[in-house]
């Protein structure tokens, strides 16, 4: 059906754009300096058109029908602009010069709201972290991306497991998404971070606690989207490397084509490492497990007409973990995903819609007869979603939609192998601006849970501005559904412990409060955030007795009440021209109010610094970042049911980054002064590292780009 509808709708637009030549816009962007600006991105505003500057700054957009729009123009780096023109039915010229900034507070973002607003004018706080700035500093992956960025966000590890706390909440209730879609494959709540791959991303948008009212389960202590790069340059290819010790690569490269109303990207990524153990006297339980990766991804997008277009896409991922137990068995982990994106602009509304299926597959690999592979577990889930965006004034945007969730899992390690659950949700939510100083959210979102009926869940959210303060206001509640594994697992690890589900389980509530004080110069730029999250039907793990049984039993339990409260503190502050110093820190009082501890996998205090300096001159860039990154205390679990604590630290990481035309060579030294903490899956270091990264832009190599 998808299909059908895909195929009509190119056949009903297509003669319009063969057929109508349209008006012209054409002009360049500088840098304030008159310098060129290579690479930036120009959009119109509600229609589907954009484009990208040439070698020399130069731009053109063809077949534009005639009226008044809003054109923007972005690069990193750079404080985005809008202009408004009105397009004659002739050539039409506009010209940028845009302003060197490390912060751009007119960038646009939608997770807050799902719909495009700038930075500065959304009412619940959002921090955005740039993945080609992570890729100078020679981060990789999403997981180090996000714990350099965001205080208040830990990321901890054992073997290639991953998992990340965020304001003192566990990951089961952060939700990921990749351009608005959830993601499959969840162990213990944390999805497969190794599926995020840097290359292929634009953007990281991060909400702390539950602030949107457009996303429901999960969303309980934050959301956090990736979205991905738009395919706007008629020919972009790179290629990637980067590599340190134990044998650690993470190499791959991407291919972009744009021609006419079609545009592909195809890409490619590879990583692998020898893997290390800091405990030499645990052989089989190796700190860094060795593993092999490879991922494979397609994009279109097409664009019928101005105001239509439509974006399918697939990935597929395989990560393969070596064997380093005395048992002749690894690992496989598959994941497929595949979707479709449709968008419709008339005049300055839309319509969307999507369908979005991801496959996430856990295999036994049985050396011994021939690496046969077991199915242990899949996950499927399946989203359809249709969304609009309602420009009722200048002053008032209204978002609906409706939404069908679905999930089937099975796996050996749940009771009679296979379950399912679903969901229909109907959400809305009121963007409304009163006068130059306020704006207010507030919205509601609504669903029918096949396990657990009727829930919803409001909020609301204020800004208000005064002169070079931003003041907002949030206040919510929120709702997630016992995951099926909770409901129904059935696990024994080699006979040291034994995890039970329950099907007795009931959701969990959060009601959540927030303020916040931001002060925003073009040199500085600084917010406190207070907060305070209590749940209620908290679900944990607890230890039960079982008659007659010999190893340790867990059970999943509803407990009385949680409470989660803190403050973030983050700055950046221009020293001089280039030279900026940024600073966060974050206090989490996260407290089990059925047994006075504090939760675990939580820290109570902290942070980062950072002293980074930019400098550019025409076709070459200079970057340099000392970053440091502090933890204090944390609190986990041991496998005997005792509570341990893993000790504070401090990791420094110094890296050079030096970019000339189409050539960048990053070149860093981690853990500067080779910590090396054994038995702290806090941090799993093993000493002092030395990396070196290589970018290679073929666009800008040949004269076919842009």
């Amino acid at each position: 059906m998808l299909r059908i509808l895909l195929i009509l709708s190119l056949l009903l637009f297509l003669p319009s754009v063969i057929f109508s030549q349209g008006a012209k816009l054409s002009g360049r962007v500088t840098a304030s300096d008159t310098s060129v600006v290579t690479g930036a991105t120009i959009s119109i505003v509600g229609t589907t058109y954009g484009t990208v500057t040439d070698k020399k700054g130069y731009y053109k957009i063809n077949k534009i029908e005639p009226g008044t729009y809003i054109i923007r123009a972005s690069f990193v780096g750079y404080e985005t602009q809008e202009q408004t023109v009105v397009i004659h039915n002739d050539d039409n010229s506009l010209n940028f010069s845009l302003k060197e900034a490390n912060i751009d507070l007119n960038e646009v973002v939608v997770t807050g709201t799902k719909s495009e607003k700038t930075l500065k004018n959304v009412p619940v706080l959002t921090q955005v972290i740039s993945a080609r700035k992570m890729l100078e500093l020679g981060i990789t992956n999403v997981a180090d991306a996000l714990q350099t960025a965001v205080p208040g966000l830990n990321v901890s590890h054992n073997g290639t497991l991953v998992t990340v706390t965020l304001q003192g909440m566990d990951a089961k209730y952060v939700l990921f998404l990749i351009d608005g879609e959830r993601i499959a494959g969840e162990v213990d709540g944390d999805i497969d971070y190794s599926m995020l791959n840097l290359q292929n991303i634009d953007h990281i948008e991060v909400i702390k606690g539950a602030s949107s009212s457009l996303y429901g389960s999960n969303a309980i202590g934050g959301v956090i989207n990736i979205i991905t790069k738009k395919i706007i340059d008629p020919f972009d290819a790179k290629f990637y490397s980067r590599y340190s010790k134990y044998n650690e690569l993470y190499s791959g490269g991407s291919i972009g084509l744009k021609k006419g109303i079609i545009g592909s990207r195809t890409s490619i990524n590879f990583s692998r490492t020898d893997g290390y153990d800091v405990t030499p006297e645990s052989p089989h339980d190796w700190t860094q497990n060795p593993y092999t990766s490879y991922q494979i991804s397609q994009k279109f997008e097409i664009t019928p007409s101005s105001k239509l277009s439509f974006t399918p896409y697939f990935t597929y991922y395989q990560f393969e973990r070596g064997n380093v137990s005395a048992r002749p068995v690894h690992d496989l982990y598959i994941d497929l995903n595949a979707g479709l994106k449709g968008q419709y602009f008339f005049g300055k509304s839309s319509i969307d819609f999507s369908y979005y299926r991801d496959r996430y597959n856990t295999y036994t690999i049985l050396e011994q007869l021939n690496n046969k592979r077991d199915t242990a577990s899949y996950d499927i889930i399946q989203t359809f979603r249709t969304q609009g965006n309602f420009h009722l004034s200048d002053k008032n945007n209204l978002t609906a939609g409706l939404e069908y969730n679905t999930e089937r899992l099975f796996s050996t390690r749940v009771e009679d192998g296979l379950k399912n659950a679903s969901e229909a949700v109907f959400y809305l939510q009121e963007d409304l601006q009163i006068g130059e100083r306020w704006d207010l959210i507030a919205g509601i979102r609504t669903g029918s849970h096949s396990n657990y009926g009727f829930n919803a869940a409001p909020k609301i959210s204020a800004m208000f501005k005064q002169g070079f303060l931003n003041f907002r206001a949030s206040a919510g509640t929120g709702f997630r559904s016992p995951a099926l594994k909770e409901l129904y697992f059935s696990f024994d690890h080699f006979g040291e412990f034994f995890v039970e589900g329950n099907p007795q389980l009931k959701p969990e509530s959060s009601k959540y409060v927030s303020g916040s004080i931001e002060f925003s110069k073009p040199w500085n730029n600084s917010s406190v955030t207070v907060y305070k999250n209590v749940l209620s039907n908290m679900i944990t793990t607890n230890i039960i007795t079982v008659p007659d049984a010999v190893e340790t039993t867990y059970q999943y339990e509803n407990v009385a009440r949680a409470s989660v409260s803190g403050v973030d503190l983050i700055s950046k502050q221009k020293v001089f021209n280039g030279l900026w110093l940024s600073a966060g820190y974050s206090y989490v009082y996260a407290l089990d109010k059925e047994t006075g501890l504090q939760l675990y996998g939580t820290a109570k205090h902290s942070g980062n610094i950072s002293a980074d300096y930019n400098f550019r001159k025409k076709n070459y860039s200079f970057t340099a970042q000392l970053y440091c990154q502090l933890m204090g205390e944390r609190i986990y679990l041991n496998s005997d049911g005792t509570s341990a604590y893993d000790r504070p630290y401090s990791s420094w990481r110094f890296t050079i980054s030096q970019e000339y035309k189409w050539l960048r060579i990053s070149t860093g030294l981690d853990n500067i002064f080779g910590i090396v903490i054994p038995q702290n899956y806090d941090f799993i270091s093993p000493g002092r590292r030395f990396f070196v990264g290589m970018n290679i832009d073929f666009g800008k190599i040949t004269p076919l780009s842009r």
